[in-house]
This record gives structure tokens, C-alpha cells and sequence, in this order.
């Protein structure tokens, strides 16, 4: 998953938002299955599927990952971002769409690829909101910390992320909950400046506290559950690391590192570049025998003081799944692994995980957006 990163661009300036009107009826179509769902004609027919209970295949959910692919079989629709860089896995000669970013204007039906299964909903389904800006203060030069009050509160599992869109920039943007999971009604995000990127460039030159935004979520597959009674490794990378924090905190206020190790290493560029130091120092003193964490710098050394300053964590130089395969070697088989970060990150640390830790596809997790 890379937590805490926004998509590249937004939505093109072109693309109108459809007038209300009355909902339409979407058919879903894979290889072993079909459902049909009511869709609004001003919403993502992705979003509307999700909302409905139907399981349409997707990441980032923004238009970047391309998973969301379809093939339009009837109905008319329209595009809301043509240039989406996941648009470049789509083949226009059959008409193939992103869902994420397509609308239905009358019924359609859609042919999904593979043998998509419909029917596995998560436990808690997406739902759209509004937010209100309670807070919003730098971290890093370039990374700050946004807390919202939702409307409704928003109820999510350790690890998910949500959509946020503001009024001024066309098209949402994937974030990571960084607090503990559950039902609630304040919630921290931790975003990164992205140069170009609309919506973090309005967050951090323009907006205030009292600003609304618009919410769609809980999203994403990569949840932490302490009722898996299972040993985990988390791999993170600047921003990412909030899906992590809120792994951490369910894990601690669960009491399940009193039993299961939990192993942390949390990568970035330069001392000038971390953050949050305190709170991971505060988690990892609440379970001193099995939550280990580690900062790992890729572009610095470590300041000697560190250690003092937080005698509860661990440091080192080099990538963080670098640092993981030295420090586990002989010790991944029976964790789950969770990464998050930027997209090289993600893909090293699964190459690592799958190469070297031998671990099988089904226990590494990560959303895939940036």
C-alpha cells in the first residue's frame, strides 16, 4: 500500500460533474458471476458498486492503479479523467474503462476481467461524507498532519484508507487513517506535499481550519485484525507510515503484543525528513519484549543523540526492506508482512518478501496507490 500519497494529478479540467438525477441500474459481469447495483449518475460506478455490498476488483480507487478495469457491454457513460495514468492499461478498441472513473448516465452493463468474485464484501462498507478541518500542521517540510471531523464518523480497520476531495481541486485522493481503528469521529491523516499535486498543493499553501472536504471510504484489503492471533512485520516508507500507526495502536490497545511479536521498520531519507518519533517510542515502551521498531535513514547517518532521545527504538542506515531481510533472516515464516510507501518501495519489499522471506502471496498485504 502507499500510505499517505496522493495521485499524480488530478482530475482534467475538462470533466463536469453530471447533474443529479435519478439512480441508474449497473450490470457487473465476470466469469463466474453477475450482480446488478443502482448507481447515482453524478457518482463513480466503482464507488457505487463498493457502497451496494458488490466486490468490483480495485486498489487505489483514484484513477492511478488500473485494477479497476472493464469492458463498457451497453449504456452510456462518461469519462471524468481520460488522461488517468492508469488509463494506460485499458484498450479502447474494446471499450475498456476505469471504473473509478467512469459514470453511468443511463443503465450499462460492464464485463470485468478474470474471475472477479462479487460476493466477497468486506465487513464494513464504504459510505460517502463530509469533513471539516480540524487541524492541520507541519510535520517534515514537506509531510504534515491533517485531522478532520467526519460526518458521519467514520468506521474502518486498522490499515484502510480513505478518499478525500475538496471543492477546489477536481477528483479525490487516497489517504491512510493514521489513528486506531473502529467508529470515529476525528481522524488523522498524515499527508505528503506531492510538487504539481492540486490537492496537497491547496493543503498546504491555502487551507484553513473550517474547511470542508468530501469523504469516501473505508477502503482497502491490507487490515490488521488482532482475532488472527498472528506474529507481524510492517514495512513503511515516509508517509506510508500511517496505515502502520493505526496497525500499532489496535495491536496495543488489543493487548495482542503481549503475546505476538510485532517487528517495525520504518524508513526515511534524511533526519530532517522523520517524524512521530515520540509516538513510536511511546508503543514500543508499551510492549518492550515484542513490538521492535526501527528508523531506518537512506540518505544520512544516524545522529548519536537518537538513542538517548528515544531509548525504546532502534536505528540504522540503509532501505528499510533491506534492513528487514538482514534483521529476520530465518524468522519471516508464519508473519504477516503490511508495506507501505512509495511505489518503489512497495515493490522491492514484495520482491524481497516472496525471494529471500519465502513468505506466500496471501500473507503480504499493501494498497497500491500513488
Amino acid at each position: 500500500m502507499l500510505s499517505g500519497t496522493a495521485p499524480a494529478s488530478a482530475m482534467t479540467a475538462h470533466s463536469t460533474e453530471a447533474g443529479a438525477g435519478s439512480a441508474v441500474m449497473i450490470e457487473a459481469r465476470s466469469k463466474v458471476g453477475m450482480r446488478a447495483f443502482t448507481a447515482a449518475p453524478q457518482r463513480p460506478v466503482l464507488y457505487e458498486a463498493l457502497r451496494a455490498g458488490v466486490a468490483l476488483p480495485y486498489e487505489c480507487a483514484t484513477g492511478t492503479c488500473g485494477t479497476c478495469k472493464a469492458r463498457r457491454v451497453s449504456g452510456v457513460i462518461l469519462n471524468d479523467w481520460p488522461d488517468a495514468p492508469g488509463a494506460g492499461y485499458l484498450n479502447p478498441a474494446r471499450e475498456e474503462v476505469l471504473l473509478c472513473q467512469t459514470r453511468a448516465l443511463a443503465d450499462c452493463a460492464f464485463e470485468v476481467p478474470g474471475r472477479a468474485d462479487f460476493g466477497r464484501s468486506p465487513a464494513i462498507r464504504p459510505r460517502f461524507g463530509q469533513a471539516v478541518v480540524l487541524e492541520l500542521r507541519n510535520l517534515t517540510h514537506d509531510v504534515a498532519a491533517l485531522r478532520v471531523q467526519m460526518e458521519p464518523a467514520l468506521e474502518f480497520e486498522a490499515g484502510q484508507f480513505a478518499l478525500l476531495r475538496t471543492p477546489h481541486v477536481k477528483g479525490y485522493r487516497a489517504y491512510s487513517m493514521a489513528n486506531h481503528a473502529g467508529k470515529a469521529e476525528e481522524v488523522d491523516f498524515i499527508i505528503k506535499r506531492k510538487l504539481g499535486g492540486g490537492f496537497t498543493e491547496w493543503l498546504f499553501s491555502a487551507a484553513v481550519r473550517g474547511d470542508r472536504l468530501e469523504w469516501f471510504g473505508a477502503l482497502g484489503k491490507a487490515t490488521f485484525s488482532p482475532r488472527e492471533q498472528r506474529t507481524i512485520a510492517c514495512i513503511a516508507g515516509g508517509s506510508g507510515i500511517a496505515s502502520i500507526l493505526s496497525i500499532l495502536e489496535a495491536g496495543a490497545t488489543a493487548r495482542h503484543f503481549e503475546q505476538f511479536e510485532a517487528t517495525v521498520f520504518f524508513g526515511v531519507r534524511t533526519r530532517q525528513d522523520v517524524f512521530y518519533l515520540d509516538r513510536l517510542n511511546r508503543l514500543a515502551e508499551s510492549s518492550p519484549h515484542t513490538l521492535q521498531i526501527t528508523i531506518v535513514f537512506s540518505h544520512d547517518e544516524v545522529d548519536p543523540t537518537l538513542g538517548d532521545r528515544y531509548p525504546k527504538l532502534l536505528f540504522d542506515t540503509g532501505f528499510p526492506h533491506e534492513i528487514a531481510a538482514r534483521d529476520l533472516a530465518g524468522r519471516f515464516a508464519g508473519r504477516v508482512a503490511y508495506i507501505a510507501g512509495p511505489p518503489i518501495l512497495v515493490d522491492v519489499s514484495i520482491r524481497m518478501l516472496i525471494t529471500q522471506a519465502r513468505l506466500p502471496a496471501r500473507d503480504i498485504r499493501y494498497d497500491k496507490f500513488s
